[in-house]
């Protein structure tokens, strides 16, 4: 719900519904923007650094800065974790576990294509509850399709860079949408599997796991940590080239993502991964992800 969201716009805390951003923002009109999608544990940020390294890896690509210093939007998000339930009046008597969506726009500006118009750039935070998943879906898992959508490609706007522009996920998503599934893998320019609409993709042949290559995908920070997570538990974890018949004959495949974590894959495109429940492999890494969870607070 709109009411339940808190934005910190600029550096004013304000209800999502009360908030408003100038007409002329560059990332409004253009999608000139980047973000980062992170989530809290007992109203810690998980990871934040490694967030924080790959917004301003995102920043650089596209000549963005960040509005002051580092320092100063890592105040800015605790001062948005802090005065959450003091603006939001929810019915939490405890502040639930957020997701936080840092952005930073190119800022306001002449229309027109040259960067120099905006001559500082402005930043939002987006704090919302983080949703009650139920046990379900960890056990039985989610219906995927594979879109007609094609990934961008490294050479247009490049994957790894976490713009603001979500065109390419939008139309893919609707495929799954259409479908009555809740995810979408696209298929990069080279033909083979990329990644979700909103998350990494693995799947598991003869008990080891593979997952796309980082080269044409958003390199996600849930993803290398299960890499991590996996190498250090002695599963065989390879980055590869998967095409689309492999990976409808998988044995399980689970996707990740910051706010869900590890998520089972039960069907895809109709057919029934594995027995239609969540597998051995994808049970263990969603133990072992939590565990991390638990050692990094």
């Amino acid at each position: 719900m709109i009411s339940h969201i808190l934005i910190n716009n600029n550096g004013v805390l304000e209800p999502a519904d009360q908030a408003k951003i100038p007409a002329m923002d560059h990332g409004f009109l253009y999608g000139d923007s980047v973000y980062e999608t992170l989530r809290t544990y007992d109203g810690m940020p998980f990871l934040l650094d490694l967030h924080m390294t790959r917004l301003e890896r995102s920043l650089g690509r596209l000549s963005l800065t960040l509005p002051g210093e580092r320092k100063d939007l890592e105040k800015e998000i605790d001062r948005t974790l802090s005065g959450y339930t003091e603006v939001i009046k929810g019915e939490w008597e405890t502040q639930p576990d957020l997701a936080l969506r840092i952005v930073v726009t190119r800022g306001v500006g002449p229309i027109g294509l040259d960067m120099s118009l905006c001559p500082e750039t402005r930043f939002m935070i987006y704090a919302s509850p983080i949703p009650n998943f139920p046990d379900d879906l960890y056990t039985h898992g989610i219906a995927c399709v594979i879109s007609s959508v094609t990934r961008n490609h490294p050479n247009a706007l490049d994957p790894g860079i976490k713009s603001g522009n979500f065109l390419n996920n939008i139309l893919a998503f609707r495929d799954a949408k259409d479908a009555g599934a809740k995810e979408a893998f696209l298929k990069g320019a080279d033909g083979f599997i990329a990644e979700g609409t909103t998350s990494n993709v693995f799947m598991v042949e003869n008990g080891g796991l593979l997952t796309p290559k980082a080269y044409g995908i958003l390199d996600g920070i849930t993803r290398r940590t299960l890499i991590e997570e996996a190498h250090r538990a002695g599963i065989d974890c390879q980055e590869t080239d998967i095409t689309e018949e492999r990976l409808r004959s998988a044995d399980e495949i689970f996707i990740s993502s910051s706010i869900r974590e590890v998520v089972p894959v039960t069907t895809l495109d109709g057919k029934t991964i594995g027995d239609g429940t969540a597998g051995p492999v994808a049970s263990r890494m969603l133990k072992l992800y939590r565990e991390r969870v638990q050692a990094e607070l």
